[in-house]
């Protein structure tokens, strides 16, 4: 899956620190929690002082239905490309 390196990444969110191995790239490692830390510090600065859990569970939910809605418009478009493609004259 990655660039088979295993490399420990190390991450501060809101004042407290997470590490971890990956194999991914490092670069691609970095976008996706410069984006999660983004999405945090939105949600964090528009409610009433959340829990981290608790917008991590938020965040987690809204991508998993982004996912979802992803999937299920994928499908669509597939099944109109088919239906167009037997159709034709």
């Amino acid at each position: 899956m990655g660039d088979k390196g295993q490399k420990h990444i190390y991450f501060d969110l809101m004042g407290k620190k997470y590490d971890f191995i990956t194999d991914e790239p490092e670069e691609i490692v970095n976008e996706i929690l410069e984006n999660i830390k983004k999405n945090v510090e939105d949600i964090y600065s528009k409610m009433n002082n959340p829990d981290l859990v608790h917008i991590l569970l938020f965040l987690l939910l809204n991508e998993n239905l982004e996912k979802l809605e992803l999937k299920n418009g994928l499908k669509d478009l597939i099944d109109k490309v088919s239906f167009v493609s037997r159709n034709k004259v």
